[in-house]
């Protein structure tokens, strides 16, 4: 979903109406400090560098944690890619994280129950979603895997094509498709250029974060790190 005046207004209505926000994302979330002094709100993180934040007054809301129980190994982009097919916006749903090998949704009370009778498959696999105390947040921290690739622009289908080694037309139809969601984005255009934090998925492949140019190239291109979430 694109950032747009409507959005971070409807943030900070919230915020000073009911006395917190739903889940806001990085982008909303400068926009909005830019808004708002900064004694107006606190922040809080799910966990260290989550992607998602609540802004609250006085008293932070309920939030809840989902342990999302499958018998077949499962990726980011999926699970997101579903429940966004549920018709859920963004700002309904926190960070979707793994830890031990089994991933975790963090939503506030209202979706609790909606989640456990109708998100009950992901690729045709049956899942069953269980609440989970949300002290074991506390032990959550972002994995990486580290990766380098050479690309001769910092464009987003330029990158996505050297990740996946497909030809641009096929790149252009998985955007097309909406197959590339960038900082939740799922009607990003080819030609948008990346900065560093971005975060986007490629489904199929992973979720990604842009992490920089670590080096120009002699022939005008770019060695750039890509963090590959785990």
């Amino acid at each position: 979903m694109k950032t747009n005046n409507y959005n971070i207004e409807k943030i900070i209505d919230g915020l000073r109406n009911k006395g917190y926000t739903n889940f806001v994302n990085p982008e909303e979330l400068m926009y909005v400090k830019g808004k708002l002094h900064k004694d107006e709100y606190n922040i809080y993180e799910l966990y260290p560098e989550s992607n998602a934040v609540i802004l609250y007054k006085k008293e932070l809301p309920d939030i809840r944690l989902l342990k999302i129980n499958s018998k077949v190994e499962l990726r980011h982009q999926e699970i997101m890619g579903t429940i966004f097919s549920l018709g859920l916006k963004e700002d309904a749903f926190g960070d979707i994280i793994k830890y031990r090998g089994v991933f975790y949704l963090f939503v506030l009370p209202t979706l609790v129950d909606y989640l456990k009778y109708n998100l009950t498959s992901i690729r045709g696999n049956n899942i069953v979603i269980e609440e989970v105390n949300l002290e074991l947040s506390n032990n959550f921290k972002i994995e990486y895997i580290e990766k380098e690739y050479i690309v001769s622009s910092l464009r987003i289908d330029n990158i996505v094509s050297t990740i996946t080694n497909d030809s641009r037309n096929n790149v252009l139809e998985k955007f097309k498709n909406k197959e590339i969601i960038l900082n939740y984005d799922i009607d990003v255009k080819p030609t948008r250029t990346v900065h560093d934090g971005d975060i986007f998925s490629i489904r199929r492949y992973g979720k990604y974060k842009y992490n920089g140019i670590k080096k120009e190239t002699k022939k005008g291109g770019y060695i750039i790190e890509v963090l590959m979430y785990k």
